[in-house]
């Protein structure tokens, strides 16, 4: 299997062309990643997503960092790595702990039973930088999507997120850090105000924002709260 950078053109002949699971969010990734000028980038589970993720980083200049935990599968890909793409075959816990904060970008495409994205999660969004995402994948999969969308909440209690999910193919769910102990992104040049403030500051929340074990949907204009909660949206929840 080749792990090589996608180019723009097999990009989009992926995305129309191919039934992979990922196909049509690869564009939706290699833009967040470009557009928040990610440098440290977290790959959880090679793919699609992996090739997608090295051609971002090529634009941004920065590191994407790879995991798997099928070793057989992918030793040879060790001699492959290079100053732009460090791969480790280990479990998803030890390679977060190995991995120096504050992450940009996290791309989680692994494990998909509740504990394990769970505790995955857990770990990760204490290093995660303030506006810095995390994208989840299979949160719209019929027979894995309601302990996805499970374990994001379970994780994100204590910490403020806003959370978009995108419900088509096997879904993606997209969780923004509203606030942490990390410092901000630094968005592409253009995005900062003449007062020094960053644009994506002053971004409207996406779809709702988790607080104290809920979502909730925000109306800036009015500054009204629309409160729902998750368990309505996941059966058996």
């Amino acid at each position: 299997m080749n792990f090589n950078p996608l180019s723009y053109k097999e990009l989009l002949d992926t995305f129309h062309s191919s039934t992979n699971s990922t196909a049509k969010h690869l564009l939706i990734i290699y833009s967040l990643v470009v557009a928040t000028n990610s440098k440290k980038i977290i790959d959880m589970g090679l793919g699609m997503t992996t090739r997608t993720l090295r051609l971002a980083a090529l634009k941004t200049g920065g590191v994407v960092y790879s995991c798997d935990c099928d070793i057989k599968r992918f030793n040879y890909l060790l001699d492959q790595q290079d100053q732009s793409w460090q791969l480790q075959l280990c479990s998803s816990e030890k390679f977060i702990q190995s991995i120096t904060p504050p992450f940009d970008f996290v791309m989680h495409d692994a494990a998909h039973d509740y504990y394990q994205v769970k505790m995955d999660l857990e770990m990760i969004l204490p290093k995660m930088k303030t506006f810095g995402l995390i994208c989840v994948h299979d949160t719209q999969q019929p027979d894995l999507g309601h302990e996805m969308l499970a374990a994001i909440c379970d994780a994100a209690q204590g910490h403020l997120i806003s959370i978009v999910n995108l419900p088509f193919y096997a879904g993606m769910a997209i969780i923004r850090v509203e606030a942490g102990d990390q410092p901000q992104i630094t968005p592409l040049e253009g995005g900062t105000l003449k007062d020094g403030r960053s644009e994506t500051e002053l971004l409207p929340l996406p779809l709702g924002i988790h607080r104290g074990g809920c979502f909730e949907q925000v109306n800036n204009s009015y500054g009204r709260w629309l409160r729902w909660r998750l368990r309505k949206l996941v059966k058996g929840y």
